[in-house]
């Protein structure tokens, strides 16, 4: 009776041994990670040319990323991004062109939110410059 006891507490600790495993091999999910949080494009004449950036971002999580939208806070910013599922460990960039002729004069400052499955949540970057 007693060996059995001991084959049964054996399964019993080899059983939660293993699952611990299997938990703490589970995906975490996907995540995001951008090249900078703040995008200064100096002082800017209402006459100058656009301005595009280029926003690199990365996906860190071990699932794939979906960036679902991304918004501006003004009219004069525009985005373009590649849509669909970014596999781990993969980077793309998110083109973001500045019109200063329809910006307002003075100190410019907008908030862009990148909205994606990221276990993060939303990401938001800064745009600044100054408008003459």
């Amino acid at each position: 009776m007693k060996a059995f006891l001991r084959v049964l507490t054996a399964i019993a600790l080899l059983s939660v041994v293993g699952l611990r495993g299997v938990v703490a091999s589970q995906p975490e999910g996907a995540d995001i990670e951008l090249s900078t949080a703040i995008i200064d494009l100096g002082t800017l004449s209402q006459d100058d040319d656009r301005q595009i950036v280029r926003l690199k971002y990365t996906n860190t999580g071990d699932l794939p990323l979906v960036i679902t939208e991304v918004r501006t806070s003004c009219s004069c910013t525009t985005v373009e991004y590649e849509r669909g599922k970014m596999l781990p460990g993969e980077h793309r960039y998110i083109t973001i062109t500045m019109n200063p002729a329809k910006a307002p004069e003075g100190q410019y400052l907008r908030v862009m939110q990148i909205f994606s499955t990221a276990k993060s949540g939303t990401k938001r970057v800064t745009i600044k410059a100054v408008i003459e």
